[in-house]
C-alpha cells in the first residue's frame, strides 16, 4: 500500500461512517462498505492493515483497520506461526501504549479487542500470551491516561475470556476460560481493588474531575465483572437481572472475608455519584452472592454476614446515596438478594438483627408511598419480606435474638397495610396529575411481579390483611352501587364530571383489591402442612365480595345493553382474579360433584363414606361464601366470560384474556366436565355466530375467531358432549356451513366483491378453530364428511379469485394447512376409502388457483413484499408438504389413472419456489423453511418427477441446495444435506441401471460436470470450517455423495492437501486414512454412523492445524 491507497482507503472509511468524503470522490455507503470489506477477505492483507495504522490519522480508518485485523486472526487463526501470533500481539501492544491515549474510545476499544481476542486464541500456544497481566501492570503505573488503558484491557479480557467466540466449541471455550481463572483472575481482581483504594487514599493523582470519574468507573466495572465470572460453566440466562450463587475459588477467601473490602466498596458507593456508586453497590451484592461453603466455620461466616447487616443498618440509617433512582434500585436488589443466600436462622442470630429488620421495614413502606419512584424495585423488597416470612416455620422461637417471630409478624403487617393503603391512594393521584404521572397498574410487567409476591407475605397474617381488605371493599362497593344506580343505564363518559371521576377512582380502587384478592387466593396451598387451618374461610370472605362485584358489573351491562362498561382496567383484574380462582378451587369440582354418589355406593366401606380433608376445606369454602354451590359459582364466571365477549368486542386485550381463560377452564379434566353442564356453556355452543357476540366480526379479532371455535369444538367432543350440551355436532356447524353454502351460490363477480370479504375470513377462521381441536380418526372424519362435496369447490375459487388479498388467502390457507396435517394420525381413511385422494385433490386445485394468479401478478414494488406476495406463497408451499408428507394418499394412483392433481400441484409448487430470488427466500425464516421443505419433499419422495426436469431447472434446484447448506439456521442446512443425502443414494444405489430416472440425472450431470464435486467440496469446508451447529445435518450425506462419485472427493483431498505446507499435509494425510480405513462400500446404517464418528474424529483433528 502506498500513499494514494491509504488516501482512498481514508475516504471510503469517512463515506461509509459520515456519507461524505473529503477529497470529492463520490461513492455510495454500500460500494464503500463493499470495497473496506475486501480487506477483510484474505490473511495477505494483514501488512496492509497495519500500514494504515501506522501512517494514518483518520480515526475511521484506524478503527477499519482495527476491525479487519480482528476479523483476519480470528478467521485464519491456523495461517500464522506462534512466532507471528505473539508478533502481532506485541505490535498491538505497543501501539495502544505509544498512541492509545490520543486515540477516539471506539478505536481504542477496537484495538483492545484484537488483543484480548488474540490472548484468548493463542491462550495454550506459549506462556507469552498468559503474561498479559503482567504486561498490563506497566499501564497501571505509568500515567493516569496509561492506567486507564490498562483498566479498558483488563475489562476486555475478563469479558472475552467469559463469553464464547463463535466458531469454537463449548470444550475449547471452558479449558481456556478455566485456565484463565485459576492463573489470572484472581490477580485481575486484585488489581481492580487495589485501584480502587489507591483512589480512595488519593495514592493516584488525577488532572481532571472527568480523569477520577473515568478511572473509578473502569476499577469498579473490572471488579463486577471479575465477580460475575462463570466460574464453574452454569452461569444463568445473561438477560435475567436477578443474581444467582458467585462460585468463588477457595483462594479468594482472604479477600471477600477482608472487612476492608465490603468496607471499600461501601465508602466508594457513599462518597461517589451514579453509575460509580451503583456499580459500587452492584459489587457489594455480587460478593454478598458468595458461595456459602467458601467459609471455613459458621463463625467465619456469621462474621461476614455480620458485617453485611452492619453496612445496610448505616446505609438504612443514613438514607446514604438513596436519592438517585439507579442507587435505590441496586440497594433493593441487595435487600432481595439478602435472605436468597442466609438462612434466616442465621440473620436472627446476627447482631443488631431487629434493628435491621425494623430499619427494612420502615425503608418498605417509605419506598411504598412513594410508589412513583420506586415502582420498578418495590418487588426486591416484597421477595426480602416473602422469603423471610417463608423461612420462619423452619427457625425455632427461641433462636437468635428475643421475639424475632413477633417482630417480623408486625413488619410485615404493617408493609402489607401500607402497600394496600399506597396502592389504592395511587388511584387518585394519577388521576389527578392529567397524565404526569404513569398508572401503576398499566405496568403489567411490574404488576405482576408484585403479585407473585405479595401472597407469601399476605398469608403470614391472613386473618389481619383479609380483615384490612375486607374493611376497604365493602365501603369501596357500597359507594360504587350508588354511583351505578344513579348511572343506570348511561355510560360512566357521559356522566357529569364529577360522578365520572369518582365513578373512576372507585373502579381504580376495585381495579387494586380485585388484584390483590386474586393474588392472595392463587397463593393457597393444598400441602398438609398448611390446609384445615381455615383460610379457606378467609379466601371465601374475600371471594365473595369480588364475585358480588362480578355480578354487579355484569348486571349493569346487561340492563344498558353494553352501554354501561366498567374500567377495561377493572375487566382485567377480574380475569386475572377468576385465573386464580380457577386454578386453585376448580380441580375438585368434579370430586365433590360425584362424591355424594360414590359414597352411596360403597356401602360398608367406611374409610371411602367420609370426606377428605380437601374436600372438607373445598366445601367450607363454598359454604362460607354463601353464594351457593360450585356450579353456582362456575356459572357465574362463564356468565362474565360471555358478557365480556358479546359486550367488549373492540377490547383486544379483555377479548384475549378472556378466551385464554375459557380455554384454561375447558383444558382442566375437571373444569371441563363442569363446563359442559351449565347453561351458558350451552348457549354459547348454540349461538357462535357475529350476531350474539360482536367480536367476531372485528377485524382485529380474527384470530381469536379461532380460539373460540376451538374451545367450543373441544367440548363438544369431549366424552358424552354432544348429549350434555344437547346439540349434535352437524347441529354445531350449521351456521358456518349455512355461510359456505351461501359463498358458494355467489357467481365469481359478486365472490370477490368486498361484502364477501369478511364472511370467507370468519368461515375460514372459525373451520381452522373447528379443525385444530379434531385429534382423532373419528372427529375428523365427522369434519370431512360435512365439507365433502359440496363445500370443496368454494375454496379453490377463493384461491382464484382473491390471491392477491392476503388477508382473504392467508385465512384460507392457514384453514388448508390444519385441515391436511395429519397430527395423531387423525387422516386416516379405510382402506376402500377415496377421501384421502380426494383431500389431494382439493388441496391441489387451491395450491394451482393460487400458484398460477401469483405467479402471473407482478411483484410488488411498494409496501412489505413479505405480507403482499411471499407470506402467502410461503402457506401455500407449507400445506402442500403437509399434504405430500401426510402418508395418506398413494401418489402412484394419479399417474396409473392420469390424473393431473400431483403434477399440477408439483408443477405450480416448484415455479412459486424457483421464482422468488434466493436471498429473499434465506432473509424470511418462514418462507425458507416453507421453500426448502418442499425441495426435500422432492428429492425424498418425487425423485422421478425431479429428475424429468429439464437441466436448466434441476441446476437452479441443485443450486438452492447448494446455498441452503451453508445457511446458519440448521433446520434448513439439515434439509438441504438431506437433499444431497437423498439424490448421491439414488446416484450410488441406481449405478448403471437401464432407467429413465437414472439416464436423466447423467444428462444433468454432463451439463453440468462439477456438480457432485462441488457439493463435496462444501459439505468438507462446512464440517472442517462451518458453525459446530451444522456439523451432524453435513455429515449424514458425505458417506452417499463418496460412494456415488469417488473423484469429487479425491480432487477435494488432492485441493486440501495443496492449500498446506509439507509439515501439514503429512498430519492430513494420516487424518484422511483414518477416516477411510474400515469403511465399507454400502449405505447400511451400521456403515453410515461408524462414518460419521470417524468424521466427528477427522474434523476434531485437523481443525488444529490446518490454514485457510
Amino acid at each position: 500500500m502506498d500513499e494514494a491507497q491509504l488516501a482512498q482507503v481514508e475516504s471510503l472509511c469517512e463515506t461509509l461512517y459520515t456519507g461524505t468524503s473529503s477529497n470529492g470522490e463520490s461513492y455510495s455507503r454500500e460500494e464503500a462498505q463493499s470495497r473496506l470489506l475486501s480487506l477483510q477477505s484474505n490473511a495477505s492483507f494483514i501488512p496492509q492493515c497495519q500500514y494504515i495504522l501506522d501512517r494514518s490519522k483518520s480515526q475511521y480508518a484506524l478503527l477499519v483497520a482495527s476491525n479487519s485485523l480482528t476479523e483476519l486472526i480470528t478467521t485464519h487463526w491456523n495461517n500464522f506461526t506462534i512466532a507471528q501470533r505473539i508478533d502481532i500481539r506485541n505490535y498491538v501492544l505497543g501501539y495502544l501504549a505509544n498512541n492509545g491515549p490520543t486515540l477516539q474510545d471506539f478505536v481504542t476499544l477496537s484495538l483492545i479487542k484484537l488483543v484480548c481476542r488474540i490472548t484468548k486464541l493463542g491462550w495454550f500456544d506459549d506462556p507469552t500470551h498468559r503474561e498479559l497481566t503482567e504486561d498490563v501492570t506497566k499501564f497501571l503505573q505509568a500515567t493516569v491516561d496509561h492506567c486507564i488503558l490498562g483498566l479498558q484491557i483488563l475489562n476486555q479480557l475478563v469479558d472475552e475470556l467469559n463469553i464464547a467466540t463463535t466458531g469454537r466449541t463449548l470444550t475449547q471455550h471452558r479449558k481456556t476460560s478455566v485456565s484463565f481463572r485459576d492463573l489470572c483472575l484472581f490477580k485481575v481482581f486484585q488489581l481492580g481493588l487495589t485501584t480502587l483504594k489507591q483512589l480512595q487514599t488519593r495514592q493516584i493523582t488525577c488532572s481532571s474531575q472527568r480523569q477520577e470519574v473515568i478511572l473509578g468507573g473502569q476499577a469498579l466495572g473490572l471488579t463486577v465483572r471479575c465477580l460475575n465470572f462463570d466460574f464453574i460453566g452454569t452461569n444463568p440466562d445473561e438477560s435475567t437481572e436477578d443474581v444467582g450463587t458467585i462460585q468463588a475459588p477457595s483462594n479468594w477467601r482472604p479477600v471477600l472475608q477482608d472487612p476492608a473490602t465490603i468496607e471499600l466498596l461501601l465508602d466508594f458507593y457513599a462518597n461517589t455519584e451514579p453509575p460509580r456508586s451503583n456499580k459500587a453497590m452492584e459489587a457489594v451484592i455480587l460478593i454478598c452472592s458468595v458461595r456459602r461453603s467458601l467459609f471455613p466455620s459458621d463463625k467465619e461466616r456469621e462474621a461476614f454476614l455480620g458485617r453485611i447487616i452492619g453496612g445496610i443498618r448505616e446505609l438504612l440509617k443514613n438514607q446514604t446515596g438513596l436519592q438517585h433512582q439507579d442507587n435505590y434500585h441496586q440497594f433493593c436488589r441487595l435487600l432481595g438478594r439478602l435472605k436468597a443466600n442466609y438462612q434466616l436462622s442465621e440473620l436472627v442470630k446476627t447482631e443488631g438483627y431487629l434493628e435491621w429488620l425494623e430499619l427494612a421495614a420502615r425503608f418498605t413502606t417509605q419506598s411504598i408511598r412513594n410508589w412513583q419512584y420506586s415502582t420498578n424495585s418495590i418487588h426486591y423488597l416484597l421477595a426480602l419480606w416473602g422469603r423471610l416470612v417463608a423461612a420462619v416455620p423452619y427457625v425455632r422461637p427461641d433462636t437468635g435474638a428475643k421475639g424475632h417471630v413477633q417482630a417480623l409478624e408486625n413488619h410485615v403487617l404493617s408493609v402489607v397495610e401500607c402497600y394496600i393503603e399506597s396502592m389504592l391512594g395511587s388511584v387518585e393521584t394519577v388521576l389527578r396529575s392529567d397524565g404526569a404521572l404513569e398508572d401503576p397498574l398499566e405496568d403489567d410487567g411490574s404488576l405482576m411481579e408484585q403479585m407473585d409476591r405479595l401472597p407469601t407475605i399476605s398469608r403470614f397474617q391472613y386473618s389481619s390483611v383479609a380483615k384490612l381488605i375486607v374493611a376497604k371493599f365493602d365501603p369501596l362497593m357500597d359507594k360504587y352501587r350508588e354511583i351505578m344506580q344513579h348511572l343506570m343505564t348511561t355510560s360512566t363518559d357521559s356522566a357529569p364530571p364529577n360522578i365520572a371521576q369518582q365513578a373512576a377512582i372507585l373502579e381504580g380502587q376495585l381495579t387494586w383489591l380485585t388484584y390483590i384478592s386474586g393474588a392472595i387466593i392463587g397463593g393457597h396451598s393444598w400441602s398438609s402442612s398448611r390446609i384445615g387451618n381455615g383460610e379457606e374461610t378467609l379466601d371465601a370472605s374475600l371471594s365473595k365480595r369480588v364475585l358480588q362485584l362480578a355480578q354487579g358489573m355484569d348486571f349493569r351491562l346487561s340492563n344498558s345493553n353494553g352501554v354501561g362498561k366498567s374500567d377495561p382496567k377493572l375487566e382485567t383484574a377480574m380475569l386475572y382474579y377468576f385465573q386464580n380462582f380457577r386454578r386453585v378451587y376448580m380441580f375438585m369440582w368434579e370430586q365433590t360433584s360425584t362424591g355424594s354418589s360414590a359414597i352411596s355406593t360403597m356401602g360398608s366401606m367406611k374409610l371411602e363414606s367420609v370426606p377428605s380433608t380437601k374436600q372438607k376445606v373445598y366445601q367450607n369454602m363454598f359454604e362460607h361464601m354463601g353464594l351457593g354451590d360450585h356450579t353456582v359459582v362456575a356459572n357465574l364466571i362463564v356468565t362474565k366470560i360471555g358478557k365480556n365477549l358479546k359486550f367488549w368486542p373492540d377490547e383486544h386485550e379483555i377479548v384475549a384474556k378472556t378466551l385464554v381463560l375459557l380455554t384454561d377452564m375447558a383444558g382442566g379434566y375437571s373444569s371441563s366436565k363442569l363446563l359442559l353442564t351449565l347453561d351458558t356453556v350451552k348457549y354459547l355452543a348454540g349461538h357462535h355466530t357475529a350476531d350474539e357476540f360482536p367480536f367476531l366480526n372485528v377485524p382485529s379479532n380474527a384470530r381469536h375467531r379461532t380460539t373460540f371455535h376451538a374451545i367450543l369444538v373441544r367440548l363438544l367432543l369431549s366424552p358424552n358432549g354432544t348429549d350434555k350440551l344437547g346439540i349434535s355436532f352437524e347441529e354445531f356447524m350449521r351456521p358456518i356451513l349455512d355461510t359456505m353454502a351461501q359463498l358458494g351460490a355467489l357467481d365469481s363477480t359478486q365472490l370477490r366483491s368486498e361484502a364477501a370479504r369478511m364472511p370467507l375470513i370468519g368461515v375460514f377462521r372459525d373451520l381452522r378453530g373447528v379443525c385444530m381441536s379434531m385429534h382423532n380418526r373419528r372427529t375428523f372424519s365427522l369434519l370431512f364428511d360435512l365439507l365433502e362435496p359440496q363445500h370443496f369447490p368454494l375454496m379453490s375459487r377463493v384461491a382464484d379469485l382473491w390471491h392477491d388479498q392476503p388477508d382473504v388467502i392467508i385465512s384460507l390457507l392457514r384453514f388448508l394447512g390444519e385441515f391436511c396435517h395429519n397430527k395423531a394420525n387423525r387422516v386416516n381413511f379405510d382402506q376402500s376409502s377415496p377421501n384421502g385422494i380426494l383431500l389431494f385433490r382439493v388441496i391441489s386445485d387451491a395450491v394451482c388457483a393460487y400458484g398460477r394468479r401469483a405467479l402471473a401478478s407482478p411483484t410488488p414494488t411498494t409496501g412489505d413484499i413479505y405480507k403482499l406476495k411471499y407470506k402467502g406463497m410461503s402457506l401455500a408451499l407449507s400445506v402442500l408438504n403437509s399434504a405430500l408428507g401426510g402418508n395418506y394418499v398413494c401418489f402412484g394412483v394419479f399417474s396409473l389413472y392420469n390424473d393431473p392433481a400431483l403434477d399440477n400441484a408439483l408443477d405450480v409448487s416448484l415455479k412459486m419456489a424457483l421464482s422468488i430470488p434466493l436471498e429473499q427466500v434465506i432473509a424470511y425464516p418462514k418462507l425458507s423453511k416453507s421453500v426448502f421443505g418442499f425441495i426435500e419433499l422432492m428429492f425424498r419422495n418425487h425423485m422421478k418427477a425431479t429428475l424429468a426436469l429439464e437441466s436448466s431447472v434441476f441446476m437452479q434446484l441443485m443450486n438452492a441446495v447448494h446455498e441452503g447448506l451453508q445457511a446458519s439456521d440448521a433446520q434448513i442446512s439439515s434439509m438441504c444435506a438431506n437433499c444431497v443425502d437423498h439424490l448421491a443414494t439414488f446416484h450410488f444405489e441406481n449405478m448403471g441401471k437401464d432407467k429413465p430416472e437414472v439416464h436423466n440425472l447423467s444428462k444433468h450431470i454432463a451439463a453440468q460436470p462439477n456438480l457432485l464435486s462441488s457439493l463435496t467440496a462444501t459439505l468438507f469446508n462446512l464440517l472442517l470450517f462451518g458453525a459446530p451447529q451444522n456439523h451432524w445435518a453435513v455429515m449424514r450425506p458425505m458417506l452417499s455423495l463418496m460412494l456415488a462419485d469417488e473423484t469429487s472427493f479425491t480432487s477435494y483431498k488432492d485441493q486440501l492437501m495443496g492449500t498446506q505446507d509439507s509439515g501439514n499435509q503429512a498430519k492430513l494425510n494420516e487424518a484422511f486414512n483414518k477416516l477411510l480405513a474400515d469403511v465399507n462400500r454400502s449405505l447400511e446404517s451400521s456403515n453410515r454412523d461408524r462414518f460419521t464418528q470417524k468424521l466427528t474424529a477427522f474434523r476434531v483433528s485437523t481443525r488444529g492445524f490446518l490454514t485457510l
